[in-house]
């Protein structure tokens, strides 16, 4: 966990400088389609809520003293949650499916908020504001409002796609586990704590310790910060102009480059540039 540790904290001091989408980028254009809402801000502010989560259980475990029995995997369960919407967001690769998904995770947020207020008030409807800046929203850049406003999948559904999808084996189990030790569901138990009997012969009941098991929080918290990585790299490729950075700005490729119009060099003539 100490490899871990050391990841969280250096995500958590990252996290002060904000990651700008590079014009040009998949984000950049995304973003055009979707402000005010910009699909590069949702995603930050989930990595920033799954960062967030794994720094606090760091402190937890370094600075507490004890190792409490549940409450690490409440953390890492979010963290887990957070960081697969980022990569359910991002996974498509193309701007429209990305900006098309962050719009729909954005009206679920609204409604959330209208059944937030509904517990006080059972007539309130959607925030008028906000909703108004939604559809203004989507008049502006041409979405339709059905595709726009359709469910997105459910958490597990996001989890188990991403993790086929980007290769992160067991997050989807990992989070329903953690989910149980969240709320009290006692199926998990087995898997995540440790239970010192004592049996006196006589009683019905045993009496003993529970304590968590130490491996397994370490397990856990590999799967979050496996995909906490997995998302910040997909965003930086996603941040970049693939044109003028990186990789496929060095590499010679098969074709012909525009010079100016009417004139071309082929590929093989081209002289080769250091990214900048």
């Amino acid at each position: 966990m100490r490899t871990n540790f050391a990841e969280i904290g250096q995500w958590q001091e990252e996290g002060l400088t904000s990651v700008a989408a590079a014009g040009g980028s998949l984000l950049d254009v995304a973003d055009a389609m979707t402000e005010p809402y910009q699909v590069s801000h949702h995603i930050g502010y989930l990595l920033h809520t799954a960062v967030d989560h794994l720094h606090a259980l760091t402190t937890l475990l370094e600075q507490s003293g004890a190792q409490h029995t549940f409450a690490p995997y409440s953390l890492i369960r979010a963290a887990i949650e957070a960081s697969s919407t980022a990569l359910w967001v991002l996974e498509p690769a193309v701007p429209e499916e990305v900006a098309l998904r962050s719009l729909k995770l954005e009206y679920a947020d609204l409604n959330d908020l209208k059944r937030a207020n509904g517990t006080v008030d059972p007539t309130a409807g959607h925030d008028d504001v906000r909703l108004q800046v939604f559809n203004d929203c989507l008049s502006r850049h041409g979405w339709k409002a059905p595709a726009v406003k359709a469910r997105p999948p459910g958490t597990l559904t996001i989890i188990q796609g991403t993790s086929a999808h980007f290769d992160v084996f067991g997050s989807a189990l990992m989070w329903q586990m953690c989910s149980a030790a969240t709320h009290g569901k006692r199926w998990a138990r087995h898997y995540l704590t440790i239970f010192e009997a004592e049996d006196d012969g006589k009683s019905k009941v045993l009496s003993g310790r529970l304590t968590s098991d130490e491996s397994a929080i370490a397990l856990a918290l590999n799967i979050a910060c496996a995909l906490v990585r997995k998302a910040r790299s997909v965003r930086e490729v996603h941040s970049k102009n693939p044109l003028r950075e990186g990789a496929s700005f060095i590499r010679p490729v098969a074709g012909l480059q525009i010079i100016e119009p009417g004139l071309y060099v082929p590929a093989r003539q081209r002289p080769l540039f250091e990214s900048q």
